[in-house]
């Protein structure tokens, strides 16, 4: 079976390859280097099934145990594990206020350390498994498959891929096709450019308080503004603007496999003029947080049977997440968890 799946993600990968050289012979671009077609195949380590397969478990453990949380504290339970470790402490301090203690350095012990094993074992038991199942599938540095690592690590290498491809299509088609094209142009670079501004997190490169993240932030935000400027050059040159489009996807992309984030382009690409884009993903993530809270408010003053609130707190976040991030939602389901409290 693994055999099989192997054989099907280096079909996958052959074919992606291939098509990516095929969209560029077609806009008169050089084929892919090495290190992009080992990107892309790395990008196809593992087929969508097995992603799935991964992926799904993980967003349910992640989306039910944040649940099995937020209600415990809702209902202010205190998880039964934890109560031996919650009475001494409180008896311990119940005794050093009335003076009934056989010595202060016992009770001082008790009222402390013990408090200090019952935040251990919550975090063992609770917090940590959250956090690996929401790397897992996120695919980030803590998860526990290589195949979800791999696939967000090499996420915009896909998506300029799909860029290139949408270049490639938009100058081969008629002009009666050309307009609904170039709408998918646009959505093609939007994802390319949503990527860009996250490498700083999905690379792999950094640590989470690194000095280095400004700067890649600065430069990233550079970039996409170049590649709006090109971008816009088709409302005026057509599609002759198309291949000097796609050469710069391809540089950055090219980039990206090689590691060097931080020179996703060549000095001449980005002149003194251009002012660096700015990340909206704070400002959407926080506008979620403020609709999910006034829906939150809201739902409580009406009558909806006991159990349900929850449910409907959710539909409204996924509603919010799918205004605000449209096709791409299916990435921002964990931060729901997170938004209703999880």
């Amino acid at each position: 079976m693994r055999g099989k799946l192997r054989a099907l993600s280096r079909k996958a990968g052959d074919e992606a390859i291939a098509k990516l050289n095929g969209d560029l012979e077609m806009l008169g671009l050089p084929p892919a280097s090495r290190r992009l077609r080992v990107a892309v195949r790395a990008r196809h380590y593992a087929s969508p099934t097995v992603l799935a397969a991964i992926e799904l478990p993980a967003l349910l453990l992640a989306v039910f145990w944040s649940d099995a949380i937020a209600t415990t504290w809702a209902k202010g339970e205190l998880w039964s594990p934890m109560a031996p470790f919650a009475q001494v402490p409180i008896d311990g301090w119940e005794a050093l206020r009335t003076g009934h203690f056989d010595t202060f350095s016992e009770t001082l012990g008790v009222a402390i350390l013990v408090p200090c094993v019952a935040a251990a074992i919550f975090l063992l038991f609770w917090v940590i498994p959250l956090l690996l199942a929401t790397a897992t599938f996120t695919g980030r540095g803590w998860s526990l498959s290589k195949s979800t690592r791999m696939a967000t690590r090499f996420r915009a290498v896909s998506a300029a891929a799909n860029a290139i491809s949408v270049c490639a299509r938009a100058k081969r088609v008629g002009w009666r096709k050309h307009p609904r094209e170039l709408r998918r142009l646009t959505r093609a670079l939007s994802r390319v450019e949503d990527e860009l501004m996250r490498l700083h997190r999905t690379s792999g490169h950094l640590t989470l308080r690194s000095h280095r993240r400004q700067q890649l932030k600065r430069h990233a935000g550079l970039v996409v503004a170049a590649l709006r400027r090109a971008e816009s050059r088709v409302d005026s040159d057509g599609k002759a603007a198309l291949a000097p489009l796609a050469a710069l996807i391809t540089t950055v992309a090219d980039r990206i496999a090689d590691g060097r984030i931080g020179e996703l382009l060549d000095e001449q690409h980005l002149p003194a003029d251009l002012a660096p884009a700015r990340d909206l993903e704070p400002l959407r993530l926080a506008t979620a947080a403020v609709f999910v809270a006034a829906c939150a408010v809201g739902i409580a003053f009406l009558p909806l049977p006991d159990g349900t609130d929850a449910y409907v707190i959710g539909g409204c976040g996924i509603v919010i997440l799918t205004v605000l991030y449209g096709r791409r939602v299916h990435q921002f389901l964990d931060v729901l968890d997170v938004l209703r409290g999880g």
